[in-house]
């Protein structure tokens, strides 16, 4: 895991880099740059008739937040905590200072203007700390020392794209739907012992909208915006665990930067993006938080056949 964490820092490099070399040697000749982003911004390869787009992308970011897990008396797991409501954790303070991601999508193009996408998130939150004091989580005491922390999460989303505005080498804007649906199970680790609160199992699809804009600055330079977000106000999770699970959450994801165009059917992408996300549990057995709140870099890397 450590290599792991320690080589998505390259992701952003790695694909500005090679990107460019491995289009180079596949291109047969050059094409005209009018072309390459007409093709781009109309949605399809004009010469490929590609109907099909990969993504791969990177970030590194500096998280804040706050985890909180609470188990009370009714439940049937206090030790040692005695089913107190739980200690409210900083990631700050748990040693969680740099986040990393990756994130790949899948798309097909109905039409044109019309795509459904696939997109499979990784985040990885992991963290050592030493605290002063005592920490509950879960119904269970860690003594002061040190505790490892691991907030690593996962995140499938399915959306439906359609092109709303814009014509050939003009700015265009997209709007998509769709769902999100997220894997979280926290877990922190000190003297021998170790916890975990699974927020998946009370975890219900959230449904997501999103808009984003590419303006062209050249013939293969593009200013592109992205906003999405969604949200479940409290809800019954329809899940029980001393009584009914109710669940409240919400996504927010946007970025800009710059998208440069290699070639008719691929580009790489460096940007701004700011990540939310909120996650509350609450039963007469269980009172359990989780919010990020990530700000970083992005690079992104697309191929279109």
């Amino acid at each position: 895991m450590a290599n792991l964490r320690e080589s998505i820092g390259l992701v952003a490099c790695a694909v500005v880099l090679a990107a460019p070399l491995v289009c180079r040697a596949q291109a047969p000749a050059p094409t005209p740059g009018g072309l390459a982003v007409e093709g781009a911004l109309e949605g399809a390869n004009p010469v490929m008739d590609g109907r099909w787009e990969v993504t791969l992308d990177g970030r590194i970011g500096f998280p804040r937040g706050r985890l909180k897990v609470g188990e009370f008396p009714t439940g049937s797991n206090t030790t040692g905590g005695g089913g107190t409501p739980g200690t409210l954790l900083r990631l700050h303070t748990l040693g969680i200072d740099v986040s990393e991601a990756l994130e790949g999508a899948v798309a097909f193009y109905v039409t044109p203007r019309d795509a459904v996408r696939a997109s499979y998130l990784y985040y990885f939150l992991d963290g050592s700390s030493t605290p002063r004091v005592s920490v509950v989580y879960n119904g269970q005491e860690f003594a002061p020392g040190p505790l490892r922390t691991n907030a690593d999460f996962s995140r499938f989303s399915l959306a439906y794209e359609r092109t709303l505005l814009g014509r050939p080498a003009r700015a265009r804007l997209i709007g998509s739907a769709g769902l999100t649906y997220v894997n979280l199970n926290p877990t922190l680790t000190g003297h021998g012992k170790s916890n975990s609160e699974d927020f998946y199992r009370q975890e219900l699809p959230v449904p997501i909208l999103g808009l984003r804009w590419d303006y062209p600055l050249g013939q293969r330079l593009l200013l592109q915006a992205s906003l999405a977000g969604g949200a479940l106000p409290r809800v019954d999770s329809l899940r029980k665990e001393g009584g009914t699970i109710y669940l409240q959450q919400s996504h927010a994801d946007a970025g800009a930067g710059l998208a440069y165009l290699l070639r008719r059917n691929a580009k790489v992408e460096l940007e701004y993006h700011f990540t939310y996300f909120f996650q509350y549990e609450v039963s007469h057995e269980d009172k359990n938080l989780f919010e990020l709140i990530d700000n970083g870099l992005q690079a992104r890397f697309t191929l279109r056949f």
